[in-house]
C-alpha cells in the first residue's frame, strides 16, 4: 500500500483536479475526481499515459470515455466498485470542506488587516493633531483585542483542518485498499490477471523505450485436475497457494509474479534474456516438484506438484497478442513432450 499523502500535497492535487475538470468541462463526479487526481498526482502511470494518449488527440472527455477509464482502472467487480464510490464521495465532501475552511480563513484574515490599517490611519491623524498618549493607548488596546480574535480563530482553524487532513489520509488509505485488492488475486494473494495486463502493458512500454529484454514465463500445473477429483476442491485450492508462494518467493523484485487464470500461473520477467529467463523458469520448475503435498494432521501425502514452462521474449513493437501467444505456445509444447519441463519459444 502507498503512504498516503501529507495535507500539503492532497490539497493542492484537489486544487489541480478541480480546475482541470473545470477547464475541460468535466462533471466533478466521485469517479471523475479519483481519476483526475490520480493523474496530477501521478501515482498511476498507466492512467497518465492513458488520458495523456486522449489529450494528444482530440483531448474531449465525454460522459463515455470517462466512464471507461474508471472501468478499466478502478472497477473488477460491483463490490470492490461500490468501494470505491463510497470513498470518493466521502473525500470530495472532505475536500469541499476543507476548501471552505481556507476560503473563511482568507476572509477573515482580510478582514483584520483592513482593520489594523484603518486604525493605523486614525492614530497617524491623531498624532498630527497631538492627541498622542490617549489615542496609543487605545490603538494598542484595539490591536490586541483584533489579533487575540484572529489567533483564536486561526487556532480553530487549525484544529479543523488537522482533523480535515486525519480524513483525507485515511479516506486515501482506504482507496488505496481497495485498489491493491482489486489487482489481488483472493486465493493466492499474487498479481491477478488485471495486475498481469496492466504490468504487461506498463514493462512492454518500458523494453520499446530503453531497448531492454523482455521475458514471458507462463505455467500451467500439471494434471491439476487429478488434484481435484481425488482430494476435493481444497486440496486443489492448497496446491494453488503453494505454486504461488513458491513462484513469489523465486523471482526477484521487479519480476511480476500472477496467477493468469485457472491453474495457469505467469511471470513478466524486465531486464531478462530468453536464456536467464528459461534457467529461472527451470529452477522455479525444480524448487516445486520437490515440494511434497501432505495433510498435516494425518500425515497422508497428495503427491508432488510439477510445472510445466513456456518462455517467449518480447519483440519490441509487436502487439501484446503476439508475445503471449509464443509463451502459450511453447507451453502447450512443453506439456506435449512429456510435461514438467521448461521450453522456449521458437525463434
Amino acid at each position: 500500500m502507498l503512504v498516503a499523502d501529507t495535507f500539503a500535497n492532497a490539497q493542492g492535487y484537489s486544487v489541480q483536479a478541480i480546475e482541470i475538470m473545470t477547464q475541460r468541462g468535466i462533471p466533478s463526479t466521485p469517479s471523475n475526481y479519483t481519476i483526475w487526481y490520480d493523474y496530477v498526482s501521478g501515482k498511476n502511470p498507466l492512467l497518465t499515459s492513458a488520458i495523456n494518449e486522449i489529450i494528444s488527440g482530440d483531448g474531449l472527455f465525454s460522459n463515455e470515455i470517462s466512464n471507461g477509464l474508471y472501468t478499466r482502472f478502478y472497477l473488477t467487480d460491483q463490490q470492490q466498485g461500490e468501494h470505491i464510490q463510497e470513498a470518493g464521495n466521502k473525500l470530495q465532501e472532505t475536500l469541499k470542506h476543507v476548501i471552505n475552511q481556507i476560503s473563511e480563513a482568507g476572509s477573515d484574515t482580510e478582514n483584520y488587516g483592513e482593520k489594523i490599517t484603518n486604525l493605523a490611519t486614525d492614530i497617524s491623524g491623531d498624532i498630527s493633531g497631538q492627541e498622542t498618549s490617549s489615542s496609543l493607548k487605545d490603538f494598542v488596546a484595539e490591536i490586541v483585542r483584533e489579533t487575540a480574535a484572529i489567533t483564536e480563530k486561526n487556532k480553530a482553524l487549525q484544529n479543523q483542518l488537522q482533523h480535515s487532513s486525519n480524513e483525507i489520509s485515511n479516506l486515501q488509505q482506504n482507496l488505496e485498499k481497495v485498489r491493491t485488492e482489486s489487482l489481488t488475486d483472493a486465493l493466492t494473494q499474487i498479481g491477478n490477471r488485471k495486475h498481469f495486463d496492466n504490468k504487461l502493458i506498463e514493462e512492454t512500454k518500458i523494453s520499446s523505450e530503453e531497448h531492454t529484454d523482455l521475458c514471458l514465463l507462463l505455467m500451467d500445473i500439471d494434471h491439476f485436475k487429478k488434484f481435484n477429483d481425488t482430494y476435493g476442491h481444497r486440496v486443489g485450492d492448497e496446491v494453488l497457494k503453494v505454486v504461488a508462494r513458491k513462484l513469489k518467493s523465486a523471482v526477484k523484485g521487479q519480476d511480476t509474479p500472477a496467477r493468469y487464470g485457472g491453474e495457469e500461473f505467469t511471470c513478466i520477467l524486465p531486464n531478462t534474456s530468453i536464456h536467464d529467463a528459461a534457467s529461472l523458469a527451470d529452477q522455479i520448475r525444480e524448487k516445486i516438484a520437490k515440494q511434497v503435498l501432505k495433510n498435516k494432521k494425518t500425515g497422508q501425502e497428495f503427491g508432488r506438484i510439477t510445472l510445466s514452462i513456456g518462455v517467449s521474449k518480447y519483440v519490441r513493437g509487436e502487439a501484446l497478442e503476439g508475445f503471449v501467444q509464443r509463451a502459450d505456445e511453447a507451453l502447450y509444447r512443453a506439456k506435449g513432450q512429456g510435461r514438467n519441463r521448461v521450453i522456449k519459444e521458437i525463434t
